[in-house]
């Protein structure tokens, strides 16, 4: 990793979907250049994959966490748990704690009620061996960049979701998310020829998606524990919500701040 590495990746961590030239010009450097420095970050693990950002309430879902906490499983098992996770619960993010639970789901549902179906079958595959669970609804939540990879003092930008309308989309719209989600560097080319429908169709529609703001942007997943950090998760609890807003302002600008959550359940933020 040198200082060129550190600003490619400080642009695709907030522009997942920059082209080249554009990645060129921003760090002063040539597009082969910048081709040979991501495929080899990708190929390190640094650089995971690239993903967009949707505003799933736009899309009529709501957002859910669900924690779990095991009693202890031998690895075959824990590997097995996360793959039914994965598969036949399609939580779209799975993240392991220290304490107090072991397991934590995001998930995604048109109902809140459908949550009950996804509970009925994590607490059917484990039996005995799920201690305890906890269900919260995400009601806001703030994206911000990774800026203390970049040697930044604070934040300057993020990405604000809240509960809103659902906007109208249809079949096409539904396919080119998918495949954005599988890889958001994906050419529209590509996309096209995938899902056979004309190339002007695919940028005019990401265009659309992205105007109704269905899309807020697109960002890299970035391997932070190769470059020796840590992640924390903290749940605060306050006497009234008179501060809630001090506390965002200060997560607005601080740099380590990578995710904020106003929920309903557990915690206050």
């Amino acid at each position: 990793m040198d200082k060129l590495d550190l600003k490619i990746l400080q642009v695709l961590d907030w522009k997942g979907r920059e082209h080249l030239n554009q990645i060129a010009k921003i760090v002063h450097s040539s597009k082969d250049v910048i081709a040979y420095r991501i495929k080899k970050l990708e190929e390190k693990g640094i650089l995971i994959r690239y993903f967009p950002i949707l505003d799933m309430s736009k899309l009529g879902y709501y957002t859910s966490r669900l924690y779990f906490d095991l009693e202890e499983l031998i690895p075959n098992h824990e590997e097995e748990f996360v793959s039914f996770l994965e598969n036949d619960i399609n939580a779209g993010l799975i993240f392991r704690m220290d304490y107090p639970y072991r397991y934590g789901i995001v998930i995604w549902t048109k109902s809140i009620y459908e949550v009950e179906k996804i509970i009925f079958t994590i607490k059917r595959k484990l039996g005995k061996q799920l201690v305890k669970y906890n269900h919260t609804i995400f009601c806001t939540y703030l994206l911000y960049p990774k800026d203390y990879l970049f040697g930044k003092k604070f934040h300057d930008t993020h990405y604000y979701l809240e509960p809103s309308p659902v906007v109208n989309y249809d079949e096409q719209d539904y396919l080119i998310l998918r495949e954005l989600a599988k890889n958001a560097r994906i050419s529209t080319i590509q996309i096209a020829q995938h899902l056979n429908i004309p190339q002007t169709t695919v940028s005019r529609k990401i265009k659309t998606l992205e105007e109704k703001k269905i899309i807020l942007g697109y960002r890299a997943e970035i391997n932070y524990i190769k470059l020796g950090y840590t992640n924390y998760f903290l749940e605060i609890y306050l006497d009234d919500n008179n501060s809630i807003k001090d506390i965002e302002s200060w997560a607005n600008t601080n740099k380590n701040v990578v995710w904020l959550q106003k929920i309903i359940g557990t915690c206050d933020i």
